[in-house]
């Protein structure tokens, strides 16, 4: 047996991608502990040992997909996407209700699996060589994309929703499905947004009546808790011992950690108790990282981010097929976003909503998605490259 030719799949796996994610999780297993070392509850305490346990699972899985073939495995891309709609519907019915939501089911979190089986419907549909590249499509992926939102913003949900809109929108764009509409639907989007935020900045005026500032609540359409966040992001000071505590508070951690950091296990935030000890592990894991290892080992964190989504658009660009390409896209747009988002909420910039950190960020469903979506991404570096770069 020729072991060269056994194993020459693995010479074909982006190994810079590789030693960015193995890093990542060395990085959240490390600060998983550190967040978690002082709670009193066991289970807290020994999460870190969950996320290595899983992100051991996760390199097995991310192994065996690359082994594969891409392409067999999209086959399942429609089984794979009813199955988590049907997830989805099931978690609204008997979902596990924590803080008013229903967003898990038998331990597993359905949302995070359809930002994959999302990818890979899209990727296949959008991805077709012999179809036509116009609004029929459009409307085709606007649908496909449309259903787990609805889903998961019924849970609710909003900050997973919105990660889905420039999934689907990155996607269309490389494929190039119908510009005009694509664009349109942006500018409809932000003007959606302009509009929302006029709304809660003109119910928060000192001059509207108590009446009238109920009526524009009425109009928003928007939970309690949501506008509340909003709120908070748009006037910190309103409430900084209630509704804005936990933006507070990350804001200091993030702030005192200076340029080399409190020193690891050190973090006064963390450790007396001021970051809110059930999300500290996830939401809030940069916080805990900053505030120990200051703007280098956060720019250690962003280096890594880098090294994994350059790779990511590299393997993208020099696959041969369409579907390949884009299903790279999808999983490169919804890391982007997921970096984006929690590390702007910590610091302030983006309003606080449960947008994790990949790979650094406890949570069992959400980080054995992301290893699965970079084994995809590994077997189309394997078994999707050219000679000749193109788009």
């Amino acid at each position: 047996m020729n072991t060269s030719k056994s194993f020459g799949w693995m010479l074909r796996m982006n190994m810079t991608l590789l030693a960015s994610i193995i890093g990542a999780l060395l990085v959240g297993v490390a600060f998983v502990y550190s967040a978690c070392s002082i709670r009193e509850a066991d289970a807290l305490r020994r999460l870190y040992l969950l996320h290595a346990q899983m992100g051991v699972i996760g390199l097995l899985i991310c192994f065996g997909l690359a082994y594969m073939n891409y392409q067999d495995i999209l086959r399942a891309r429609w089984l794979f996407y009813a199955g988590t709609l049907a997830l989805l519907a099931l978690t609204l019915l008997i979902g596990d209700k924590t803080m008013g939501a229903r967003r898990w089911v038998a331990g597993i979190q359905p949302s995070e699996l359809a930002k994959l089986a999302t990818i890979l419907v899209l990727a296949e549909w959008l991805g077709r060589r012999d179809a036509s590249k116009g609004i029929g499509m459009y409307l085709g992926a606007l649908a496909l994309t449309a259903a787990p939102m609805a889903l998961i913003l019924m849970q609710p949900d909003l900050g997973t929703t919105l990660v889905f809109l420039p999934t689907v929108f990155a996607m269309l764009f490389v494929a190039r499905v119908s510009p005009r509409a694509v664009l349109a639907t942006i500018g409809a989007a932000v003007l959606v947004l302009v509009l929302v935020l006029g709304l809660i900045v003109a119910s928060e005026s000192e001059d509207v009546s108590a009446p009238t500032r109920a009526r524009i609540q009425k109009m928003l359409p928007l939970s309690a808790y949501q506008r509340d966040r909003l709120v908070v992001f748009l006037y910190p000071d309103h409430d900084p011992f209630g509704r804005g505590w936990n933006k507070r508070q990350s804001e200091i951690a993030v702030g005192s950690g200076g340029l080399w950091g409190k020193g690891y296990l050190k973090g006064d935030q963390n450790l007396l108790g001021y970051l809110p000890a059930s999300v500290a592990s996830n939401d809030f894991i940069f916080s805990v990282l900053a505030e120990e290892t200051g703007f280098v080992g956060s720019l250690i964190v962003l280096l890594l981010a880098v090294g994994i989504l350059l790779p990511t658009l590299a393997v993208a660009y020099v696959c041969q097929d369409g579907a390949g390409r884009l299903l790279c896209v999808g999983v490169a747009t919804v890391t982007f976003c997921h970096l984006f988002v929690n590390i702007g909420m910590t610091i302030g910039l983006l309003p606080v909503t449960g947008v994790p950190l990949p790979f650094i960020s406890s949570g069992r469903t959400f980080l054995l998605t992301m290893m699965t979506a970079y084994g995809l991404v590994q077997s189309v570096a394997v078994h999707g490259r050219e000679t000749a770069p193109r788009f």
